[in-house]
């Protein structure tokens, strides 16, 4: 289940520096303006703020408006000082990390592409090819035998609808004990050919 919604964070505060008056009492100068902002979250991680929110304070009589009831000069005071706090930037860290994320899976994606190229290239004895059925399923065959020029497999008698899902069957006693030999070239072809999807090696 993901969580996500908006919280809001105090990012500051700032007293009048004119001569606004408060709506309640009269006094002049005794304004503070302090200043929210909301952002949106998943888990709880910030990922970017939605916008800013202001509540003045008097500090004569104490009496607290949002920014809906604040004159049209406090409303124009509030709407400099809104302009002027920045936010922290811990309000962006999901974005951050997000980024990140994304930038390890593209080196992670980039280094199995050359891994697996090398295994095409030298195939090993337990190597677990994954491929696409002509069922339309996904399964996988281990490799049992390699000579120079052919790689010998030994099939997996179950498939299943997702690939995602092919660590469930991949188990060594759903191997069939009878072996399938392919030349080197058919598995790089079948390879390139996206019927074979990847390739593992402990």
């Amino acid at each position: 289940m993901i969580i996500f919604g908006t919280r809001t964070a105090f990012i500051g505060s700032k007293k009048s520096t004119t001569n606004v008056s408060c709506n309640h009492c009269g006094t002049t100068g005794q304004i503070v303006y302090s200043i929210f902002r909301s952002h949106f979250h998943v888990f709880w991680i910030p990922v970017f703020p939605t916008g800013k929110k202001a509540v003045s304070e008097c500090q004569h009589c104490k009496r607290t408006l949002s920014y809906k009831e604040m004159s049209a000069e406090m409303k124009k005071e509030c709407n400099s000082i809104k302009n002027d706090i920045k936010g922290p930037i811990w309000q962006f860290s999901g974005l951050f990390i997000f980024a990140a994320l994304i930038v390890f899976a593209g080196f992670a994606s980039k280094n199995d592409k050359k891994n697996e190229a090398e295994y095409l290239k030298s195939p090993a004895v337990g190597d677990i090819y994954e491929y696409f059925t002509d069922t339309k399923q996904y399964s996988t065959m281990k490799v049992s035998k390699v000579t120079t020029d052919s790689v010998f497999v030994q099939l997996n008698d179950y498939e299943i609808s997702r690939s995602s899902k092919l660590y469930k069957i991949e188990k060594d006693e759903n191997y069939s004990e009878y072996t399938y030999g392919y030349s080197i070239d058919e598995i790089k072809s079948m390879y390139g050919e996206k019927i074979i999807i990847d390739i593992n090696r402990d």
